[in-house]
């Protein structure tokens, strides 16, 4: 039993401390963007970088929708006498000339729905975490009890769940708007798992070295 919550122990605070560092490194170290994005990004996507809300994004998905459903009336109407021939040469230079206006609602659509799954991801990680703390904690007090075994199966997986969900996000896609509040959330989670590691296997030694020297 030792040996088994040694190991546990040492394996998670390994992983978080590594977890943690990378976090602060993406958060406040990492090189982003390039010298050329202002050459290569249109309007559109220097709007959705700069996003600070949803609503910011949806009003802009708006005006897009609204003006690419207009274009797509145009379209219909002047290729509904043309030959099938005719009718592909159409399409493809009509897409052409106002592919902007078709980008930049694509653009968008992609920007709302990387922003909702962020914001999933934020949701998730705190109902989760909270599952992991609430299996930790059930283990614990088992564990001081008496009950060695269960409540080391109620501590390892709340130590995993815990873990999982303060892991790394890749990709940074979208406004970074949510990205950089799914990556504070997850920075904190894991602050707070790590020490809570740390104080854990404090008193788990002064536990052992008290209740060591009551039976003595």
């Amino acid at each position: 039993m030792k040996a088994l919550k040694i190991t546990i122990f040492l394996l998670a605070i390994l992983v978080l401390s590594t977890q943690f560092a990378r976090h602060l490194y993406v958060r406040y170290l990492e090189p982003r963007g390039s010298i050329l994005d202002k050459y290569e990004q249109t309007e559109t996507k220097k709007a959705i970088k700069t996003a600070v809300s949803l609503d910011e994004l949806l009003s802009r998905y708006d005006v897009a929708k609204k003006r690419v459903d207009e274009l797509d009336e145009q379209r219909k109407q002047a290729e509904s006498n043309m030959s099938k021939d005719k009718r592909d040469v159409f399409r493809e230079q009509f897409g052409e000339k106002y592919k902007e206006d078709y980008e930049r609602k694509s653009d968008l659509k992609e920007a709302i729905s990387e922003w909702e799954k962020r914001s999933n991801e934020i949701y998730e990680l705190r109902i989760f975490w909270l599952f992991g703390f609430v299996f930790f904690l059930t283990g614990a007090i088992l564990f001081v009890k008496g009950h060695d075994w269960p409540g080391m199966a109620f501590i390892a997986p709340g130590i995993v769940e815990m873990i999982w969900w303060t892991s790394p996000s890749f990709g940074l896609a979208g406004s970074p708007h949510e990205f950089e509040r799914l990556l504070m959330n997850k920075l904190l989670f894991t602050a707070v798992t790590l020490i809570l590691m740390i104080a854990t296997w404090i008193w788990h030694e002064r536990f052992l070295k008290k209740d060591g020297s009551q039976v003595k």
